[in-house]
């Protein structure tokens, strides 16, 4: 598993959408007519390409993270290439999925995992989609302006810029640059505090020659190649087994309002190697109404200074999936609340949890 940061690769991931469909727009038209269209117009499937991108990250001024990414496709095959060089050292990492099975190489540390991709099939989301659902997800957390007409590998681009309403929002003010005819996101640059990322093709090629091996991974013989399922677990457990799993108690809600539906554990044997606990709270019709994640506080993982406070501690809040969490004796507490209108009362009860040695 790669060791890029997780803020890093979770943004990286929003600009990696082929998003498709016609244009005949100048710059003068809105972002919400620039979004129509590309909800509107009946799109042309790529079935093969070729793409190269940089990615860097920022800690202020300095330069935490490099990497570069290779992007092949053709028909069901999709291949990754991913060479970086970051606080853990220089990475190389070569993904390969055939649309029914996906094989991940790290050359860096000599592993190999691979997974089942045929359940998937038949359900495959488009990458039109995806980028419906991205905007859809960011609508009431960002606000939306076009800035200009520009070119970027000689193509017409719209210059947009999303910016956050809140200041502690995950994704934070982003610029995108998409282009016009194929609405592929050719840049991304995004900021959240003193963290900058930034991404762009530098090479894009929609009529490539593949050669027989473009498709294939060259992995040693000697490397086994394991489950990737296999390096996650989880099983439901009670408080006494989760308090055992942590090695220490840990802050729960008393069950007066709403009630403990179950504990389920996440087991990690991977990069994370950590043990996290899922709590997931119900009404008395048994519906879900939030939920408590709670695993060790991620040294390098801090929550940055915020006007939000929760048991007196500081917190951070992510509008776009309605999600609180801050740290405690030294476990993050993530808050997930599934309904908006609760949130108020929720909050409220976050003041009267109990530890689960008290339950």
């Amino acid at each position: 598993m790669s060791k890029f940061r997780w803020k890093a690769s979770l943004i990286a991931a929003s600009i990696l959408f082929l998003v498709l469909g016609g244009c005949s727009q100048n710059v003068e038209v809105s972002a919400e007519e620039i979004i129509h269209n590309v909800v509107e117009t009946e799109v042309e499937e790529i079935d093969e390409f070729y793409g190269k991108s940089e990615m860097t990250v920022y800690e202020g001024e300095d330069i935490i993270e490099e990497s570069v990414m290779e992007e092949y496709a053709s028909g069901n095959n999709r291949k990754i290439i991913m060479r970086g060089d970051t606080e853990a050292g220089e990475e190389e990492i070569e993904t390969l999925n055939n649309g029914e099975k996906m094989v991940m190489y790290n050359k860096s540390d000599g592993t190999a995992q691979e997974m089942d991709t045929s359940v998937f099939e038949g359900i495959q989301i488009s990458p039109k989609e995806i980028f419906q659902n991205m905007l859809a997800g960011m609508e009431d957390s960002h606000d939306y302006e076009v800035i200009g007409d520009e070119q970027l590998l000689d193509r017409d681009t719209f210059h947009m810029k999303l910016e956050a309403k809140e200041a502690n929002s995950l994704m934070g003010d982003m610029e995108i640059w998409v282009d016009k005819e194929t609405w592929i996101i050719l840049k991304t640059i995004s900021e959240t505090g003193d963290s900058k990322m930034e991404s762009v093709y530098t090479e894009l090629d929609f009529s490539p020659d593949f050669t027989e091996d473009t498709f294939t991974l060259d992995i040693p013989e000697e490397i086994e190649i394991t489950d990737m399922e296999d390096n996650f677990s989880s099983e439901f457990i009670s408080v006494e087994e989760a308090e055992e799993e942590l090695g220490q108690a840990f802050y729960m809600f008393s069950e007066e309002d709403y009630h403990l539906g179950e504990i389920e554990l996440y087991g990690s044997d991977g990069e994370l190697q950590r043990k996290e606990l899922n709590l997931t709270y119900i009404s008395d019709d048994e519906i879900p109404m939030f939920n408590l994640s709670i695993f060790e506080s991620p040294a390098d993982m801090e929550i940055e200074e915020s006007d939000v406070e929760i048991r007196g501690n500081v917190a951070a809040y992510e509008e776009s999936i309605n999600n609180y969490y801050w740290d405690e004796d030294g476990l993050r507490y993530s808050l997930l609340i599934n309904d908006p209108d609760m949130e108020e009362e929720v909050l409220e009860l976050t003041e009267e949890m109990i530890l689960s040695s008290e339950q």
